[in-house]
């Protein structure tokens, strides 16, 4: 099966668009030369049409969706899709193609659609600087020459160029204009399309630039190239309206809608005749760049981002609502680690452990890593820095206690890999005790958290043959110190039905597989005034594998206790 394809039945009516003729210069017919150009984009279409490869579209099975007179389909995958060999006869067409219209350039060079169609056939023939040559030397609309030069740096991945020239471009057009690229409609579902279409154009803005914030694929690249993409999108729609399409369909709200939702199509194949003796067009499919994912979270992080979960953050739903495809990642997956988090006065650190040495996709390869820490898109701590994947790393970032979301990402560009975790966690200004970190367990316990950092491990999968070391620490205590009760259980999660009924009722205690108890006196460090940090090292040698609840609750006379909690997955190695 294909990744992601569109294609379209030619016998359903077609929907005409007319385009206004261009305006008369320096004695030259401009409608003759425009109706030339535009006969021999025509002429090359249906070359096209009539030698690309023949392959059954997998149309008639699997899931799809049907939007006007397309039939998508995305099967998902982590496959590339690869594009056959384009023929000759395609290849000597489209520079026929591109000769007229550097003619009709030349003589027209403040035509718009001209120039949109010798930058979208460069690009298709793997010519981007001359696409770009194209751009420097447009004389159209100053707008639309911006946004075709953000267009050949987005398919270049050159992100921020595109950024700039795309916001130069939106800058420079009248408001209605400016409201209609960035209108996101085609992008929205359920409630969230219901409370955009209520807004006005700035009431529409507010609530894009936030929408694009959750949607970035990568915090840690300093421009958001989802946004760039779905601009990119917008010009070549402007490029493709108002003609009849490589599918051989006239421009109407479909195609517009499928293209803003899932990118254009950068090959075709066509469905083999039923019969030799048919004389009907063929059905077109598209192929469009693969393996594409959906960045856009669950609609309820747009309000809450901090109290989201790393299921609403899943890029690889094969029902998505949109689609894109970055030039970086061939795969986008799950990145297993461990965090916790540690007060610093009105400041919270948070540590996130990984290890990506026993991918072996990616053994000793380059990688950047990067922890993010974010409340807004004005508000984004970036911790990183460059690593190799051949052992265990860890990433600290100090930031402001709130409820922020996290990202955790690493990327290897070698192999075109990204592995991301995000969610939203709480840090709490006010918390009495920190999170237990999970230690290799050792022999010498860590008395700080500048000691216990290096041994943190990288997962919540615990082994059962080894030693688990846990840390945390205690707040706001007497710089003398306090006398305070200690708590240890280990429970397992998920207990069944009827033992979580007997316990409701009274008739018998929580199952606690491992309880502790203990009173000391905890002393502050002096660095630290009130805070003091505690370590020790259970051994679970003695339970079955399955998921646990460690928590650790610690009560001062005269205070409420407090408790801390991780949840962890005993395995056998």
């Amino acid at each position: 099966m294909l990744p992601a394809e569109w294609t379209v039945n030619l016998l359903l009516p077609f929907f005409p668009y007319l385009i206004a003729g261009a305006s008369q210069s320096g004695g030259i017919d401009s409608l003759a030369v425009l109706r030339s150009a535009r006969r021999a984009q025509d002429e090359f279409e249906i070359t096209r049409r009539a030698n690309l490869p023949e392959r059954p579209s997998a149309s008639n099975g699997g899931r799809y969706e049907i939007i006007g007179r397309v039939r998508y389909w995305y099967e998902g995958g982590g496959d590339e899709d690869r594009a056959p060999a384009e023929r000759p006869q395609i290849r000597q067409a489209r520079a026929r193609l591109l000769a007229a219209l550097a003619v009709a350039g030349a003589a027209l060079p403040g035509d718009e659609w001209i120039q949109g169609q010798r930058v979208r056939y460069m690009l298709e023939d793997s010519q981007p600087r001359l696409a770009a040559r194209v751009v420097e030397q447009c004389r159209a609309v100053q707008s639309w020459c911006e946004a075709l030069g953000g267009l050949v740096q987005q398919v270049e991945g050159n992100f921020a160029a595109a950024e700039s020239l795309f916001s130069t471009a939106l800058a420079g057009m009248p408001e209605d204009e400016r409201c209609r690229w960035s209108d996101i409609t085609p992008l929205l579902d359920g409630d969230l399309a219901d409370r955009y279409r209520q807004l006005d154009c700035d009431g529409r803005a507010a609530f894009e630039t936030r929408w694009w914030w959750l949607a970035q694929p990568l915090y840690s690249l300093a421009r958001n190239d989802r946004r760039t993409e779905h601009f990119a999108r917008q010009t070549m729609v402007r490029i493709e309206q108002g003609r009849r399409t490589t599918f051989g369909l006239y421009w109407a709200n479909d195609l517009r809608d499928v293209l803003l939702r899932y990118g254009w199509p950068t090959w075709w194949t066509r469905e083999p005749p039923v019969s030799p003796l048919a004389q009907s067009e063929p059905n077109i499919t598209g192929h469009d760049p693969s393996p594409a994912f959906q960045f856009t979270p669950r609609a309820r992080a747009f309000d809450d981002p901090g109290h989201t979960t790393p299921e609403d953050w899943s890029p690889e739903p094969l029902q998505a609502r949109e689609r894109y495809a970055p030039r970086y990642a061939k795969a986008f997956q799950y990145l297993d680690h461990q965090l916790a988090v540690f007060r610093r006065g009105d400041s919270c650190v948070v540590i996130a452990a990984y290890d990506l040495s026993h991918d072996t996709a990616l053994g000793d390869q380059p990688a950047r890593a990067a922890l993010i820490v974010t409340r807004s898109e004005r508000d984004v701590v970036v911790r990183d820095h460059e690593t190799r994947l051949n052992h265990p790393d860890v990433l600290m970032a100090t930031a402001p206690c709130d409820h922020q979301l996290l990202s955790l990402e690493v990327v290897s560009p070698t192999r075109r890999t990204v592995a991301r975790a995000r969610y939203g966690a709480s840090l709490d200004e006010r918390a009495r005790i920190s999170d237990l970190l999970l230690l290799e367990g050792s022999d010498s316990l860590p008395s700080d958290l500048a000691a216990a950092v290096p041994h943190a491990l990288t997962t919540t999968r615990v082994r059962a043959d080894r030693p688990l070391g846990l840390f945390w620490e205690v707040h706001g205590l007497s710089s003398a110190g306090e006398e305070v009760t200690t708590s240890l259980t280990v429970t397992r999660r998920g207990t069944g039905w009827l033992r979580r009924a007997v316990e409701a009722v009274g008739l018998a205690a929580p199952r606690r597989d491992v309880s502790l108890d203990w009173t000391e006196v905890l002393v502050p460090r002096a660095e630290t005034l009130t805070v003091a940090g505690r370590a020790l090292a259970l051994d679970l040698a003695g339970l079955s594998p399955g998921p646990y609840r460690i928590e650790v609750t610690v009560t001062a006379r005269g205070r409420a206790s407090v408790t801390a909690r991780r949840n962890i997955d005993l395995v056998q190695p």
